[in-house]
């Protein structure tokens, strides 16, 4: 287990560093490029966001209930990956499966958007970190 928590820390990392890059460098370049890397992102991050939720949530199934500050970081995570996983899949699906081809992007949405790229480095690297600290500790678990 330590190996794949290790994996997927360095996963949860690199996704959410690129999501971060992404969002911040977007506006410097052309629309349709930003369009394309978007497109191949957003499978990414749909990886990224189911995972992240699995891990919060053995996480918070393993966390020492008498250790109240691991008790509320392990909540406060879970609840965190499965908002980013509800707004996530919300809007990917309302986008990529019941769009109109003339439908824009529009204003709620594209703030929702902003909300889940700016969300998803946060919890990504979060969940990441915290699978890489403790992977060396992990004991057949």
């Amino acid at each position: 287990m330590a190996m794949i928590k290790q994996l997927f820390g360095y996963i949860h990392i690199v996704l959410g560093s690129l999501v971060a890059l992404q969002f911040l460098a977007s506006e410097i370049y052309s629309d349709d490029a930003v369009g394309s890397v978007w497109e191949v992102l957003n499978y990414l991050m749909a990886i990224g966001v189911v995972a992240a939720l699995v891990f919060s949530y053995l996480r918070s199934q393993q966390a020492d209930r008498s250790d109240l500050a691991e008790w509320i970081g392990s909540t406060a995570m879970l609840i965190a990956a499965a908002a980013l996983f509800l707004l996530y899949f919300e809007q990917w699906f309302a986008w990529a499966v019941f769009k109109d081809a003339d439908d824009t992007l529009g204003d709620h949405r594209s703030m929702v958007w902003i909300i889940i790229d700016v969300a998803f480095p946060i919890v990504n690297l979060i969940v990441g970190t915290h699978l890489l600290r403790t992977s060396g500790s992990s004991s057949g678990d």
